[in-house]
């Protein structure tokens, strides 16, 4: 069986040099907690948001207060 390839370049993501932030959720159903935050730390610049004030559909169903607060994390106020 042929090995799978790689999901991402983590080269690439260390290198990153675009602004970036992250909403992780705590108790996110579709993704492992553990396996984000590692992701998001592999990532150059990321600021991360750990939350359990929404699910995986956030962005979505937040009313906007999931966006507000990334973009509150890339102006540098929390």
């Amino acid at each position: 069986m042929a090995a799978r390839p790689a999901l991402y370049d983590v080269d690439r993501l260390g290198a990153n040099t675009v602004p970036v932030a992250a909403a992780i959720y705590q108790d996110d159903m579709y993704l492992d907690r553990d396996l984000a935050i590692g992701t998001a730390g592999a990532i150059r610049g990321l600021r991360p948001w750990i939350t359990d004030a929404y699910q995986h559909d956030g962005l979505r169903t937040s009313g906007g207060a999931v966006l507000d607060q990334l973009i509150s994390l890339l102006h540098g106020t929390p």
